[in-house]
């Protein structure tokens, strides 16, 4: 497979210390593979390793012209990550809010902004982690959206909560089962 080529090629470059070299075999992977979210991905990578968000930025302007219309939220949320671990916090939140308000019934891109922010490690302020999970847990998607997104605020809140906050996520839960079975009449809003 030729981009598996050109990709390769690339990685040789950069771990032999070769960034022109490297750069050159990404550019022109865009070129042959312009409708191929993955090296347009990979071109972001290597410049936001190497401390450029906003060369990054332009590639993944480029890329929205050049991948098809179904590749880019895909793109959008990669570059949101890369710009997470290699970039600005609040840019890469920016990012997410924004497909966020496009797609807000997505549990794909819920999933993913809130593993950018439970992770061990990326030293996100508690705060800023219980007020996502309070967005996504005013959401109104399907039981088992729900489920999965009340399970993994309590089992999160279990780890770096305290009762207080474990019992705020069960009485949440339990909130939206009782609007969901219509024993509480009214709209369903946090």
């Amino acid at each position: 497979n030729a981009k598996h080529v050109y990709l390769q090629v690339a990685q040789v470059h950069d771990r032999a210390g070769d960034g022109d070299a490297a750069a050159a075999a990404l550019e022109a992977a865009c070129k042959h593979f312009r409708a191929s979210k993955k090296v347009w991905v990979a071109r972001m990578e290597r410049l936001m390793r190497q401390g450029d968000p906003p060369g990054a930025r332009k590639v993944l302007e480029r890329a929205l012209q050049a991948l098809p219309r179904r590749k880019h939220v895909r793109a959008i949320l990669k570059f949101a990550q890369l710009e997470y671990r290699h970039g600005s916090v609040e840019r890469a939140r920016t990012v997410m809010d924004g497909v966020l308000a496009h797609h807000p019934k997505r549990l794909d891109l819920w999933s993913v902004y809130l593993d950018m922010e439970t992770r061990d490690g990326a030293g996100t302020d508690p705060a800023d982690v219980r007020r996502l999970f309070e967005r996504a847990g005013s959401l109104n998607l399907s039981s088992k959206k729900m489920k999965y997104i009340f399970k993994r605020w309590l089992l999160w809140e279990e780890a770096h909560g305290g009762p207080a906050e474990v019992a705020r996520v069960q009485d949440r839960a339990r909130e939206y089962v009782e609007m969901k079975t219509g024993d509480q009449g009214g709209s369903w809003g946090g």
